[in-house]
């Protein structure tokens, strides 16, 4: 409540519990706060990835992904949010995402047949849509997903071609046990080396802009809790990248891509 997530309200969640060190009851606790601050009436969302390492990597090892029972690689909090009675999941091979509240079909509904991962579509735009605050538990800027979602819905395009040329149909089962084919695209592993995940430089760029927005931030043990609205988010997004910084390690300007990355799948 001190970031001003209050019954009813939503919130996307990106945690790394070990940052914490140890909780009485572990990940279960996390899950039950955010359950009791948001009450019935509001609107909890996490990433539940399956993935280990690139996603093209992942794609290109054969792995098929259930929505029922594939686990997230995206932490212990996470997980145990997939697995929490009342959890939807979104069916994407690389990139699906947990919601619980009221609104948690029609945000997860349809992900499968996106063209890309976190454009329109996909649950991420429409969490956005809701401004969720976006809650760093103990990650940091390290993990941002929804700066995809500005790279894939940016008006002009994004400036920098982020994704592979290559497309991938992949092997899914969704929530019903149903077997469908997913194509989707992928992150340029060229892109990689120096991305904000491994750049400590750009990270404390990202927050010190998130804090400059009206951010807040609370240390929480040996780790710390930043939050920020979500449109907060994309406006820092826009003046970081209208500046010249991206997420990647990559000076601006570059040639804009001549088409958005979509048309890939649709060809």
């Amino acid at each position: 409540q001190a970031f001003g997530l209050n019954n009813g309200g939503a919130c996307f969640m990106q945690a790394a519990m070990s940052a914490f060190g140890s909780l009485q009851d572990g990940p279960a606790t996390v899950v039950e706060a955010l359950e009791r601050t948001v009450g019935d009436a509001g609107l909890i969302a996490m990433p539940a990835y399956p993935l280990t390492g690139p996603a093209i990597e992942h794609l290109a090892a054969g792995a098929v992904f259930d929505a029922r029972t594939t686990p997230s690689r995206m932490g212990a909090i996470s997980e145990a949010f997939r697995r929490s009675p009342g959890t939807l999941r979104s069916v994407h091979p690389t990139h699906s995402t947990c919601v619980r509240g009221p609104a948690a079909e029609a945000i997860v509904r349809g992900h499968e047949s996106a063209p890309t991962p976190f454009g329109a579509g996909t649950p991420f735009p429409r969490i956005i849509e809701c401004d969720a605050l976006q809650l760093f538990f103990g990650c940091g800027t390290a993990a941002i997903t929804m700066y995809h979602s500005f790279e894939c819905t940016r008006v002009p395009p994004f400036p920098l071609d982020v994704f592979a040329d290559r497309v991938f149909d992949a092997p899914c089962v969704d929530m019903e046990g149903r077997e469908l084919n997913v194509r989707t695209l992928v992150h340029n592993p060229a892109l990689a080396p120096g991305r904000i995940d491994s750049n400590p430089r750009l990270q404390r760029a990202y927050r010190d802009a998130i804090l400059a927005a009206g951010g807040r931030a609370v240390a929480l043990g040996h780790g710390e809790i930043l939050a920020i609205r979500l449109s907060a988010l994309m406006a820092v997004f826009e003046r970081l990248v209208r500046a010249g910084v991206t997420i990647y390690d990559h000076s601006l300007p570059v040639p804009a891509p001549t088409a958005p990355p979509q048309e890939r799948v649709r060809a």
